[in-house]
């Protein structure tokens, strides 16, 4: 069994830091929690470093016809919740034979059904930060993950940060002389370049106010983006498009990395960029919602 895992955004990140930028009890929408603890998920047993390579006794064969998760360390961190992103680290193990399946790098993933689907999406999303589950998916499920055809999957799930699927703080007022910036319903924005001239230099304004941790140049950060080019305001690029955060590196000498040094966790910002800044080579207007301060990255 090879590993598909869909959406994932492969980082090398240090697996139990905390969780910055967050000031809530759940990190995403609030989960109905629905996938419960079988005798599938709670006959596996695991050991090892948190984040590492577990080793798993995992029964076989495995049938489950419903997903099942049974947590097997208990995080003291903040709930994960729907909609945002979690690093996880995962272990895949074949159903039918109990055998190592695939193992995985901290990655970040959309705790979202469609990235994952819904018994891990709703396992992960239950859980709290630090914690390590047992999960369990039928067949239906266990082929998004290649397994073979009627199998079911195992999984150690170790979930190492999280963070919110956009920015969480104060609106602010609209900053004369910027494009229009309107927000969907799930928080994703929409830019509305109108009769605004292409910018000559860059430009940036604050569109809601975060409390969280102060940017610095040797930060990566947890971001989403919007962006549309003064040559065709139609057409927009960016994470919201892609299906999920990424991370910035403010140290890359970008000019949308510069304007973010000094913003704070929790923000949300348009950056207006001439052509001869912009990545594209064309004229921009790209809304960063900052999320989160990746882990490991230097506090200072």
């Amino acid at each position: 069994m090879r590993r598909t895992l869909p959406a994932l955004i492969a980082l090398a990140v240090i697996a139990g830091a905390a969780l910055t930028g967050c000031s809530s009890s759940t990190v995403g929408a609030s989960s109905d929690c629905t996938v419960k603890s079988g005798g599938g998920s709670e006959s596996i047993r695991a050991t090892g470093a948190f984040g590492k390579d577990p080793e798993a006794k995992v029964p076989s064969p495995l049938n489950v016809k419903k997903a099942q998760s049974t947590t097997l360390i208990t995080g003291d961190g903040k709930k994960v919740g729907t909609g945002g992103v979690a690093e996880v680290y995962l272990t895949l193990f074949d159903g039918a034979t109990g055998q190592l399946g695939a193992q995985t790098s901290a990655n970040l993933v959309p705790v979202t059904s469609k990235s994952l689907g819904a018994g891990l999406a709703d396992a992960i999303s239950c859980a709290t930060v630090g914690s390590r589950l047992a999960v369990v998916l039928p067949p239906k499920e266990a082929a998004l993950f290649n397994a073979p055809s009627g199998d079911s999957l195992a999984a150690i799930v170790d979930i190492s940060s999280a963070y919110p699927d956009r920015a969480t703080g104060s609106r602010r007022a609209a900053t004369p002389g910027f494009p229009t910036v309107v927000l969907a319903p799930n928080g994703q924005p929409g830019i509305v370049l109108g009769s605004h001239d292409e910018p000559t230099k860059v430009k940036t304004a604050v569109l809601k106010q975060g409390d969280g941790a102060v940017a610095k140049k040797s930060d990566s950060l947890i971001v989403q983006t919007q962006t549309v080019n003064w040559s065709d305001p139609q057409t927009a690029s960016g994470t919201w498009e892609n299906g999920s955060a990424t991370a910035q590196t403010l140290s890359d000498g970008s000019a949308l990395s510069q304007a973010l040094i000094g913003k704070k966790v929790g923000s949300q910002i348009i950056v207006l960029l001439p052509a001869s800044k912009s990545d594209s080579g064309q004229a921009s207007a790209t809304v960063v919602d900052i999320l989160g301060r990746l882990p490991g990255t230097a506090q200072q």
